[in-house]
């Protein structure tokens, strides 16, 4: 056994060590907008030619803006969705000029990018005009928008050519739309379904899915099967379906106003929870508090150079549960939703690597504050696995651990 998870451990320290030894040599600091300007003059009136980079010749919309990118000096990956790969997410309230902007127009996920120019305007190439300006605030870019990078403030790192200089991700785009129980002000990207698939250490298995409405709306559901990898034949069996809703209100708004959604969820865990009293010990399973009414605000922070760490974010919310239809204790109905308040902090340890905390159920009659935590590892852009603690510290429940697979799906 220890054999096997000293493997356990080497595997995963090569991973890591894998993810962190990317040559850095600089950062990508300053724009230069006068540069800017001059490549878009260059650019504009070139027909559109798929998998073309020459301005006045043929350009499609990823060859466009990596051209601009590359007359800064900066090598940019060659595709639109390799390109949403790179930067740091800016909400559509806070752009600035020469942020790249994604669009969904093939309805399967990232399919175009253009560069913001101001005024709510971008230049890009279409497919029907060539290299154009048009306006953000159309109904067919608005409904198709997916989301937007800036590209100042990323690392750099030298390319196999002297002189080149490509970025490099300040952190794997893992859409964080729950941490370990508290729930984000994150939905799912327009055209994507996410998909999350957990074992614990009693053989459970949770199997959750959710997808994305307009852009701002997601629903999910949850099953669990219990004892589907466990021992115990006589356990085995489906819990009720979980369902979950959530509405994005915001974007966060610079470093004042956080994003804010509210939301509603039938989730809730099966505790182990023991009881002593001077004749017997007493083991029973007990469904936890679910949110079944919330409100959340999240808040993204930037990274701490001296301590060498990522960025990082704070959730915090408000809650309302009926506690009599999840805890023994309250004997009865009365009529009357008890709330309680939610805090969790997810920190980027490396590029592919977050740390998350969270103090849920806070302030909650009948049931003590229940503390969880877990890290969060990116195996590509669009799958996760995690590791996570539940109950650390409680009295009375058990601690849990689980491991769980995250995965999202274009369609």
């Amino acid at each position: 056994m220890r054999r096997h998870n000293i493997y356990i451990l080497t595997l995963f320290s090569m991973l890591l060590f894998n993810a962190c030894s990317s040559t850095k040599v600089g950062t990508y600091s300053d724009l230069d907008e006068r540069k800017m300007e001059k490549s878009f003059d260059k650019y504009l009136g070139t027909p559109y030619r798929w998998g073309g980079t020459e301005p006045g010749q043929g350009v499609d919309c990823s060859g466009f803006t990596s051209g601009v990118y590359r007359d800064q000096g900066i090598i940019l990956p060659r595709t639109s969705r390799m390109q949403y790969t790179v930067g740091d997410e800016v909400s559509r309230s806070e752009l600035k000029y020469g942020d790249l902007l994604f669009f969904d127009t093939l309805g399967r996920g990232v399919s175009h990018v253009g560069v913001y120019a101001g005024n709510n305007k971008m230049i890009h190439a279409s497919t029907s005009k060539g290299v154009v300006t048009d306006a953000l605030n159309t109904d067919y870019w608005k409904r198709r928008y997916i989301g937007a990078r800036r590209l100042t403030g990323s690392d750099l790192r030298s390319g196999e050519v002297s002189g080149e200089l490509h970025l490099l991700p300040k952190s794997y785009p893992i859409r964080v739309r729950r941490l370990i129980d508290v729930p984000t002000a994150d939905i799912i990207d327009n055209r994507f379904i996410g998909l999350d698939i957990q074992n614990d250490v009693e053989g459970n298995l949770r199997v959750a899915s959710s997808v994305s409405i307009w852009n701002f709306w997601e629903v999910g559901a949850e099953l669990q099967v219990n004892q589907f990898l466990g021992h115990d034949v006589d356990e085995f069996g489906f819990e009720l379906p979980f369902v979950n809703t959530k509405i994005r209100i915001w974007d966060q708004k610079g470093k004042i106003m956080p994003s804010l959604a509210f939301g509603a969820e039938s989730n809730s865990r099966n505790w182990t929870v023991t009881t002593e009293s001077d004749t017997a010990t007493v083991v029973n399973r007990q469904w936890s508090p679910a949110h079944n009414a919330y409100v959340v605000a999240s808040y993204k922070y930037d990274r701490f150079e001296k301590l060498r760490l990522g960025r990082g974010r704070v959730s915090a919310g408000l809650a309302a549960t009926d506690l009599f239809a999840y805890h023994d204790t309250s004997a009865s109905y009365d009529g009357i939703r008890d709330a309680f308040l939610f805090l969790g902090v997810e920190q980027q340890l490396t590029r592919r690597l977050i740390a998350t905390m969270e103090f849920d159920h806070m302030l909650l009659k009948d049931v003590g504050i229940t503390w969880n935590m877990g890290f969060q590892f990116a195996l590509n852009n669009g799958s996760s696995i995690a590791y996570t603690w539940r109950n650390i510290g409680a009295k009375e429940r058990s601690l849990e651990r689980a491991m769980q697979f995250s995965y999202i799906l274009e369609y």
